[in-house]
């Protein structure tokens, strides 16, 4: 029977404190995120009559205020054209409820970040070593590389 040896790293207690305290609060965040996705959803369906939101406004959270404002126009219809108070009620909303919500995404994805450089430090991974993971990387990382790397090209290949 052939066996491979995989180095398992032994972080440092402030390594898996760190590591425990950040992945906690991305837990919360992406909780956070979840259910004011689903009530910016619900809001449409009540306030602005869409019964089926795509998949743009399923994910209302990545939309800037114009985008938002295009995509209920364009499930409304010519036939149910947006009022100036409707209209006013999307930019109010984008303003008191995204915005907030991608500043919590954009907390969460530097966390994920931080986590990330902990892992690559308990394994005591030189900076090539980081290089050379992210060039080799697969095109849809879920963690963004760090500054001055490039992630791979997902068209390339």
């Amino acid at each position: 029977m052939f066996m491979k040896h995989y180095p398992v790293p032994v972080p440092t207690d402030r390594q898996r404190e760190d590591c425990a305290l950040y992945v906690k609060n991305v837990l919360s965040i992406t909780r956070s995120l979840q259910s004011i996705s689903t009530d910016v959803v619900d809001w449409l369906r009540v306030e602005h009559e869409i019964e089926k939101p795509t998949l743009k406004l399923q994910n209302a959270l990545s939309l800037d205020s114009d985008a938002l404002i295009a995509e209920v126009r364009k499930v409304r219809g010519r036939k149910k054209p947006l009022s100036l108070a409707g209209l006013k009620s999307l930019r109010e909303e984008h303003a008191r409820t995204i915005v907030p919500a991608q500043a919590l995404a954009a907390e969460a994805r530097a966390l994920e970040s931080r986590i990330s450089d902990l892992v690559n430090e308990a394994y005591g991974l030189t900076p090539d070593e980081v290089r050379l993971m992210w060039e080799t990387a697969p095109p849809r990382m879920p963690v963004a590389p760090p500054p001055g790397l490039a992630a791979p090209d997902a068209d390339a290949g």
